[in-house]
């Protein structure tokens, strides 16, 4: 048996974390089994469809590195692969189960459907429906019919069946039939439902596996009923963990730490760390390892490695992931990527900066970023600006014994030196050090502070050499006012 998987979005926004993992661990598992992988654009939710998104979606699976064999862009033997253009396959199915009286027309108006939901909470019982047109005579429902009244068709759930299935995540589970109440097929403008409009597409693509997320656990025996009243096998269903944010619970798309897969892109992340952290978020590869490429991730993923409690979204993770991938791009990639956000964010080197200054100062923040754009957070104040702002370690170390004549001395020499590099700044130290007898951070403390306005950062000399000298003396000379020693 050839394992063939879908990934089956809805094109009604921005692909998310969440829905990046399922596409990811379907790929893992075709590609570990040597299976196919389907694209499926469900959009038969018409009024939440967005423009656009689609193409979008497809963008982000890219840049991932993930691929199909089949799907809306490239076809495939088992097409169309957008829903609204298979209602044919769903009337077809349809008909099958009129033939068989498995189904029915249900002509309940919305108040009536509201208020038996309503009295069913009341009364401390799970809503569902009553089947109130489950017993209507033909006459009765031609008479509606001529009468042109709004109807869907619902499925007629059989009675005192127990629907049981073998999860290859969660294990056995059972439900009671006689719990769902008749569902809806098909709406009364004609478009299928999800369930039924998925199962008679898997069945039609002959899907092997569906790998989805946990919330789609109670749509299973909806969908076995299905299978069954359709004649066709059912797929191994495996539902993954549900995402959960740092408080565990369950992580939404409006997390101000969770974020559409093409805004890391925008921010500069190489997809491989975020494609090895998707992985993590709910499998485990076994041993200690957690740096893995995709084809490692392919070669090693197995179901039965899947947890079935939450998978709590570990910002600091992500980025210790991110950071070490980035480490490991090509330092001109890297100045390409910090490139793209200066110029998104309306940036420029400072004045008189030359041809290889963006490489050199990107050297200097290389080991602190996450992603290109942490340079602007982390060295946009300090080289991207005349002027800074000392935070309260810096000024409590300007205002040290000692550390005003410091800045004194080293401002003097840096006002006449001809040479403006790296060297001839630690030359311009080695010269205080020698006529104050100061060293260590007494020496080099005082000249970061007031230079940069923090305590701590990158290589001081590298630093001082990517900034314009009229900008290091003004800072040395504002700095000193700013702690009243002018």
């Amino acid at each position: 048996m050839t394992v063939r998987v879908r990934f089956a979005p809805s094109p009604t926004g921005r692909l998310h974390l969440g829905g990046a993992r399922t596409a990811l661990f379907n790929y893992l598992f075709a590609r570990h089994h040597g299976g196919q992988m389907v694209l499926r654009i469900e959009d038969t939710d018409l009024e939440r469809n967005v423009p656009g998104a689609e193409q979008e979606l497809i963008e982000a699976l890219h840049w991932l590195g993930l691929s199909w064999q089949e799907g809306p862009d490239i076809g495939g033997p088992y097409g169309p692969y957008r829903c609204t253009e298979r209602l044919a396959w769903y009337q077809d199915a349809l008909r099958s189960l009129q033939d068989r009286g498995l189904v029915y027309p249900c002509f309940c108006t919305p108040d009536q459907l509201a208020a038996e939901r309503t009295q069913a909470l009341a009364s401390g019982q799970v809503p569902r429906y009553s089947g109130r047109c489950r017993h209507l005579s033909a006459a009765e429902q031609a008479a509606h019919m001529e009468r042109g009244t709004p109807f869907l068709w619902r499925f007629a759930v059989p009675e005192d069946v127990v629907l049981t299935w073998d999860d290859a995540v969660r294990g056995t589970v059972s439900v009671r039939a006689d719990d769902l109440g008749d569902f809806v097929l098909v709406k009364s403008n004609g478009i299928p439902t999800y369930n039924f409009q998925v199962v008679v597409d898997d069945a039609a693509m002959n899907i092997t596996h569906v790998i989805r997320g946990e919330e789609h656990l109670s749509n299973t025996p909806r969908q076995l009923l299905l299978y069954q009243a359709l004649d066709k096998p059912a797929p191994v269903f495996a539902h993954l963990p549900q995402v959960l944010n740092s408080e565990r619970k369950k992580l939404s798309k409006r997390d101000p730490h969770v974020e559409p897969v093409l805004a890391y892109r925008e921010k500069g992340y190489t997809p491989e760390a975020l494609v090895n952290f998707l992985a993590l978020l709910g499998w485990s590869p076994g041993g200690e390892q957690e740096l893995l490429s995709l084809d490692e991730l392919c070669a090693r993923f197995d179901l039965a490695r899947v947890h079935r409690s939450g998978a709590v979204f570990d910002v600091d993770k992500l980025n210790w992931i991110a950071g070490v991938y980035l480490r490991q791009q090509p330092l001109p990639w890297l100045t390409g990527q910090v490139s793209q956000q200066l110029s998104e964010h309306g940036l420029q080197p400072p004045p008189g900066s030359g041809p290889d200054w963006l490489e050199r100062a990107v050297a200097l923040y290389r080991d602190e970023l996450t992603c290109a754009a942490d340079f602007i957070e982390l060295a946009g104040s300090v080289l991207l600006q005349p002027e800074v702002v000392w935070q309260a370690e810096a000024l409590a170390v300007l205002r040290q014994p000692e550390a005003a004549a410091v800045v004194r001395a080293y401002r003097a020499l840096a006002a006449d030196d001809p040479d403006w590099t790296a060297e001839a700044s630690r030359r311009r130290f080695r010269a205080v050090q020698q006529a104050l007898g100061v060293k260590g951070k007494a020496l080099y403390l005082p000249v970061r502070a007031a230079v940069t306005g923090r305590a701590h950062g990158p290589d001081l000399q590298e630093t001082i050499a990517c900034l314009p000298r009229a900008w290091v003396l003004a800072r040395l000379d504002n700095a000193l006012a700013e702690v009243g020693q002018v």
